[in-house]
């Protein structure tokens, strides 16, 4: 755009026409989110699926995988001996199990109150 804040007029923008979806429609990503086999919650959801044959043999045959593939891969074989490992996987692709609370007070709470306390320090500024 010039100074003068003029616009120019749309069949002077692009002359040749060249560049952009028009030309290379596989680009365009409508939903704004990463495409499924770029994603590693995709990945983990698709390695917990496989039987333990396929798990197996999907590594020696597809080389070729993305770093969120391998990874998904990796984690989701230490899941097999690791329950940590197994817990963190399902809260991932399953939710976080629902955690209830059980009131027990013997008087009616009204209200309850948050505090967020970050330092001791009175200042504000981080402590050494």
């Amino acid at each position: 755009m010039s100074d003068n804040k003029e616009m120019t007029p749309p069949e002077l923008r692009n002359p040749d026409g060249k560049g952009g979806f028009g030309e290379h429609p596989e680009n365009i990503n409508a939903g704004g989110r990463l495409k499924n086999q770029e994603r590693y919650g995709y990945w983990l959801a698709f390695f917990k699926n496989l039987t333990i044959e396929e798990f197996k043999k999907y590594k020696s045959e597809h080389p070729d995988m993305s770093m969120a593939a391998l990874a998904a891969y990796a984690r989701i074989a230490k899941t097999i001996d690791q329950l940590d490992e197994f817990k963190e996987v399902a809260n991932r692709t399953e939710g976080m199990p629902k955690q209830t609370i059980k009131n027990e007070f013997e008087d009616e709470v009204t209200e309850i109150e948050f505090k967020l306390v970050r330092d001791k320090n009175e200042t504000g500024k981080p402590s050494n």
